[in-house]
Formats: structure tokens, C-alpha cells, sequence
């Protein structure tokens, strides 16, 4: 007997090749990866961002100064971060020492305040004493910078279980532990041109990286990969790529073309804030004019891209020791940035400097931005209230 062939089964016939589309130009892209798939649908979700209809209430804080007639005042967000595992609490830092949780799970209306603390044993100030918040990569603790402590707090309990006190007034701290890091490490940026590295493990400084500028480091970021290098921006104008295995020296500083004989500062004004980005081999920088650049870190040099500069938000302006809190993605290939200015939340493509359809869509002044790189959203803080950017008609 004859096998029958493939025309005469009808349910043979009726089958189709499978097509991969792209996404954005609608046209046939192709075989390609199921990561590579997913990278172009990341990519085309956030360049799809829109600013959200889902705010929280305004933070108030009570002064209580004037006890007899005590009154409420406005407290600016001035950083905040998505806990990495599940993206449902945001970590909020305010202008006058509070520490908020708010709740972002999917599905809420409104981002509802879980808890707020104070921070203990700081006066009430309008430049902030408190400066950065970070998550560790579980979730189970976060910690608050100010200018002379590092606090690290159990989020189950929201109670302080290490105070570490800085050697010097402290601008900045990022935290280099992941899930699967042999060196769980703090690094704290200072006021005299000093890291100082915290054995998150036991709470101690095991490490003080010299100062080859005598200058305020005010921005600091890890390398998404690599545990052992991070990044700093100094008020000199100066970004230098550093390593944890050589206290008494930096790796590489990164240079812009100059014509002149004199060593030329990376920035012509002090760094605001940098971050890595493309899997850690390049870095995106802002000085204190808003003025952007990027870099590759193999050589050190400025690539060659021209970006509009940014508008930055006052305090960032007028406090000579304020980080910028911007985010970026790190591993898209296509990476997208994420400013927040004095004008909305700024959104382009940092290779081409190419703006999203929707990017600054509201003109409201926005301070700091994290970016959920499980949902693709962006949550950015104006004023006293957490907004948020997603992807059109999606729901988070």
C-alpha cells in the first residue's frame, strides 16, 4: 500500500510556516532567537511609553517643629528604586529623612503608601540630608544614604538591624551584591574624592579606594556584570572606571577630544549622575548644565553622539552635592534612557539620541526615575507624588 502523500491530507495542507513579524515596521524579520525575539519585544514595548493615569497620594510630612501650631508641608521625592524580585514595592526616599514603601502591584488604582519611617536622629532640613535607597537583590534588605550614615533595614520588619557610620560626609552608596556575587559589597561615594567599600556579610569598611582628586564624588554606579569595577563622577568634571583589586589608582579616565595641552576634564561641569548601560560597556553621563555624553569603557572615549541637553530639576542645579537619579536598561543592545527634567521624564534611544513618540508627553518637573525591567515601565517621582510611565493600554 501506498503512504499518503503530504497534498492529499488536508490538515497537512492547511498548515503554515511559522513567521516572525517585526514588530514596529510590520514585515517579515526572519529566523532569529527566541532571545533575540524577546529583546525586539522589550524594545518595541518601550518605545511605546506613555505617561500612566496611576498616581499616589501626596507624601505629606508634619512638622513638628512648632509644636503648638503644627502644620504640613510638602516632602519632594528626591530617589527611589522597584524591588528586584517581584516589582510590587517601590522604595521611596524623601526630601526631609522619610523612607516610604508604596505599593505598585499590578492591578491597583492608586500606589498606596504601605509604611513610612523617619529617619532617626536627623534634624529637619530643606537640602535633604539623605541622598540614595537601594534594595538588595532579594528584597529582604534595603538601604538609606544620608551624609554620615549608611542604614541597612529588614523590609519584613522595617526595622534598623546595621547603622554604619561614614568617615566622611557621604554623597552617594550603590549596592554590588546579586543573587550569585562571591563579594556582597556597598560602595559609599564622599565628600573628599573617597569610595568606601561595606562588607554588606558584616557590616564593616574593608576597603577605602584613594583619592586621586581631591573633589566630591557625588555619583557612583556598579558594572551590571562585573563586581569588581564601578564608576564614579566627580564636581572636577571627571568620570574614572575603578577596580576593587587596585585601591591606589583608577583604571581608565574617560576623556573627551581636546585641542588644548592641558588635561581636559571629562565634563566641562561637575557630574551629576552616570550609569552604565549595553551590558556594561558603555556609560551614559549628566553634568550639572544637563549636558549628556557617553563613552566606551574598552578605550575611555567619548563616542561620538550628539543629545539635546537636559533640563535638570532645581535641586540638582543649586545643591553642589545632589546625584542625579537617572536609570537606563543595560543589556538591550538598543538601550533607551530614562531622565527625568524639569519638563516631564525624558525617553530616547541613547544610540541614536532618536526621542520616543511619547517620550516628555507632560510637562511636569520629575526628580528621580527607576526604570521595572519586569514590567517595562517607569516610575518617576514629581514633587510630592509617585507617577508612572508604561506601555499604551497596558495594564500594570
Amino acid at each position: 500500500m501506498e503512504e499518503p502523500s503530504s497534498t492529499a491530507n488536508p490538515l497537512l495542507q492547511k498548515r503554515k510556516k511559522n513567521r516572525i513579524f517585526d514588530l514596529d515596521m510590520k514585515r517579515s524579520i526572519g529566523a532569529i532567537s527566541s532571545i533575540e525575539y524577546k529583546r525586539r519585544t522589550i524594545i518595541n514595548e518601550m518605545n511605546h511609553l506613555a505617561y500612566g493615569i496611576k498616581t499616589s497620594l501626596p507624601a505629606i510630612y508634619i512638622n513638628q517643629i512648632n509644636t503648638e501650631f503644627p502644620n504640613y508641608i510638602q516632602d519632594d521625592i528626591i530617589d527611589m528604586e522597584i524591588d528586584p524580585k517581584e516589582s510590587r514595592c517601590l522604595l521611596v526616599i524623601s526630601r526631609y529623612n522619610n523612607v516610604s514603601i508604596y505599593n505598585v502591584s499590578k492591578g491597583v488604582n492608586i500606589f498606596d503608601q504601605l509604611i513610612q519611617i523617619t529617619i532617626p536622629n536627623l534634624q529637619m532640613d530643606y537640602r535633604g540630608q539623605s541622598n540614595s535607597v537601594h534594595w538588595l537583590w532579594d528584597g529582604t534588605i534595603f538601604t538609606v544614604g544620608t551624609m554620615d550614615n549608611i542604614y541597612f533595614w529588614d523590609s519584613s520588619t522595617c526595622k534598623i538591624i546595621e547603622t554604619i557610620k561614614t568617615r566622611t560626609k557621604a554623597l552617594n552608596h550603590v549596592i554590588a551584591a546579586k543573587k550569585y556575587s562571591a563579594n556582597k559589597y556597598v560602595a559609599v561615594a564622599g565628600i573628599k574624592g573617597n569610595v568606601y567599600l561595606i562588607d554588606l556579610t558584616h557590616g564593616i569598611v574593608v576597603m577605602t579606594m584613594r583619592n586621586v582628586e581631591d573633589f566630591p564624588i557625588r555619583t557612583i554606579h556598579w558594572h551590571p556584570n562585573n563586581e569588581l569595577q564601578y564608576v564614579t563622577g566627580n564636581n572636577n568634571g571627571n568620570i574614572h572606571l575603578w577596580d576593587i583589586r587596585n585601591q591606589n589608582d583608577f583604571v581608565s579616565k574617560f576623556k573627551r577630544d581636546d585641542e588644548s595641552f592641558s588635561p581636559a576634564t571629562s565634563h566641562f561641569s561637575s557630574i551629576s549622575g552616570v550609569r552604565f548601560y549595553n551590558d556594561g560597556n558603555s556609560v551614559i553621563s549628566v553634568d550639572t548644565a544637563g549636558y549628556i555624553k557617553t563613552w566606551e569603557v574598552s578605550t575611555g572615549n567619548m563616542r561620538p553622539t550628539y543629545y539635546q541637553p537636559a533640563h535638570l530639576c532645581k535641586s540638582y542645579r543649586q545643591n553642589l552635592y545632589k546625584s542625579y537619579h537617572f536609570d537606563s536598561t543595560e543589556n538591550l543592545k538598543q538601550d533607551i534612557v530614562f531622565m527625568p527634567t524639569l519638563n516631564g521624564m525624558r525617553i530616547f534611544d541613547i544610540d541614536s539620541g532618536e526621542h520616543l513618540p511619547h517620550s516628555n508627553d507632560i510637562s511636569l518637573p520629575v526628580t528621580c526615575a527607576s526604570f521595572d525591567k519586569q514590567r517595562y515601565c517607569v516610575y518617576g517621582g514629581s514633587d510630592d507624588v509617585v507617577k508612572v510611565w508604561t506601555p499604551e493600554h497596558k495594564e500594570i
